[in-house]
């Protein structure tokens, strides 16, 4: 379920796309962990690699040594991680020190912070942040809820980085096959209203689809708090409102979605052979398998603005369901310092002006003026003429991947304002009553691996109705029964009482 949520990211508010490279400005990519390049200390940063041009890697790090030298005292190697290796390679570079070792990570679709406090993979921040890391507190001020979203048993092992918190889900679709159908997206804003809308869309195009068929999932309910669990085990329907983990299979919110999916099947919505395909639902639309998705974003509006200019496509949409924080959605994007730093205090000061130096910040997410984008005469960023997120040269950029874009110049494709409209959403979100609490699963380890299992077997085939919906439901619920996850639903609810108790 993991690698589900990226494939829905990726249809999400910002494309994400993160180039390898050589480092240079001095640093060695082979030199262990803590090493030094000339009079200062030098800090490994992996970053994610998505595809794409990767040629201006040794400039963005150069730049970035220059900023570095004079604000953190400290030198920075850039390291790629190739996405298809990213489990490989993080479990390497974060396993007993060596050569091989980084410092600074992200740890954005590797695994959640309960996982790498247990396996000792981070370092607690707390001194580190007292001590070298207090632009990065007072970049916190006012946003302490989210800061602690990073704490287990107290400690912080993790520090979000700062964007907007929180998400909700939309529907995306090509504007050309929308207009058709005379589709008004702003009375379209639940599961019911969508699967008219859809419908009167394959009436008027019945040889288009609607929602792209893949193994990774088209559907990630951002109006729950899943806490933590990226395979439900355990949840909150009602975030809000109630603090009682319900078993996500059995709950009247799965068992409301699963029969709009049966009115989705009879309609012929899906694409065709769904499970035959492994690739992201925005690429899915890019190839024309299907002509509208499900996605989630900060902004419903902002996001399929920014796959429009990323991807070429035309489309419109609205918002499905409510805007929520939770923990899981503030950990999604989120920066450790690993186990086997041997330069703590120069990789907090590193840290530290990534998260408050606009400078730093413009450079690691959308590179060199001039190379990845140019600045149009309103003062925001374009691509170069002839080129886009997959031509330039450091496309390592996520609207939330490094520690805070809240910094950064805007695109052309946003709002001037875009920052204070994510600010404004941020503060008119619902907060989940659960926000900042982090599940401990280490009692529960073989059921959480046994119920990942029973998942992975059942899920995809009922969310595109592949099975017999009505006879292979109470099979899946038996067999998570069977694996134990009224064991965990239990443990979680006995570890959420006893932090809400603490509060």
């Amino acid at each position: 379920m993991k690698k589900r949520i990226v494939s829905v990211l990726l249809t999400a508010a910002m494309a994400v796309s993160i180039l390898a490279g050589c480092g240079s400005g001095g640093s060695s990519q082979g030199s262990g962990s803590g090493g030094t390049s000339g009079d200062y200390p030098l800090i490994k940063i992996p970053y994610l690699v998505l595809g794409g041009n990767n040629s201006d890697e040794a400039l963005v790090e150069e730049d970035l040594n220059e900023i570095m030298r004079e604000k953190a005292q400290a030198e920075v190697d850039l390291i790629p991680i190739e996405w298809g290796n990213l489990s490989t390679q993080l479990n390497l570079m974060l396993s007993g020190g060596g050569e091989n070792s980084v410092d600074l990570f992200s740890s954005t679709w590797y695994t959640s912070v309960s996982n790498l406090v247990a396996n000792g993979q981070v370092m607690e921040l707390d001194d580190l942040l007292e001590s070298d890391g207090q632009t990065i507190l007072e970049a916190y001020d006012g946003l302490e809820d989210y800061l602690d979203c990073g704490r287990i048993d107290g400690k912080l092992y993790g520090i979000p980085s700062i964007y907007a918190f929180c998400s909700e889900d939309f529907y995306q679709v090509q504007r050309d096959v929308s207009e058709a159908a005379g589709i008004d997206w702003s009375q379209v804003n639940d599961l019911d209203t969508l699967t008219d809308a859809m419908i009167k869309m394959k009436e008027v195009s019945p040889d288009s689809y609607f929602i792209p068929g893949s193994t990774d999932p088209y559907f990630v309910p951002k109006d729950i708090d899943y806490l933590g669990d990226t395979n439900y085990l355990g949840v909150l329907t009602d975030p809000t409102n109630s603090t009682t983990v319900e078993n996500y299979y059995e709950s009247d919110y799965f068992l409301n979605f699963l029969e709009h999916v049966k009115v989705w099947k009879e309609n012929d919505l899906f694409s065709p052979d769904p499970l035959s395909s492994s690739e992201a639902t925005l690429a899915n639309l890019q190839y024309g398998v299907a002509d509208g998705s499900l996605g989630y974003g900060w902004d419903t509006q902002i996001s399929i603005d920014a796959n429009c200019n990323n991807t070429g496509l035309d489309l419109v949409g609205g918002q499905i369901g409510d805007s929520v924080a939770s923990t899981g959605e503030v950990t999604t994007y989120m920066w450790h310092m690993s186990a086997f730093c041997q330069e703590p205090e120069a990789a907090m000061r590193v840290l530290a002006v990534l998260y408050s130096d606009p400078e730093a910040s413009q450079l690691v997410a959308n590179g060199i003026e001039g190379r990845e984008y140019t600045i149009n005469d309103n003062g925001q960023m374009e691509y170069p003429e002839g080129q886009n997120l997959t031509t330039i040269g450091w496309s390592a950029a996520s609207s939330a991947y490094w520690p805070n874009v809240t910094l950064c110049e805007t695109w052309s494709y946003e709002p001037e304002d875009v920052y204070e409209v994510m600010a404004e959403k941020r503060e008119n979100a619902k907060k989940s009553l659960a926000l900042g609490f982090q599940f401990d699963s280490s009692s529960v380890t073989d059921q959480m691996t046994a119920c990942a299992n029973v998942v992975a077997q059942y899920y995809d085939p009922l969310m595109y109705g592949e099975v017999d919906i009505d006879e292979t439901l109470p099979e899946f619920q038996q067999a998570l029964k069977d694996a134990g996850i009224d064991d965990i639903i239990a443990e979680k609810q006995a570890q959420l009482d006893e932090w809400l108790a603490s509060k």
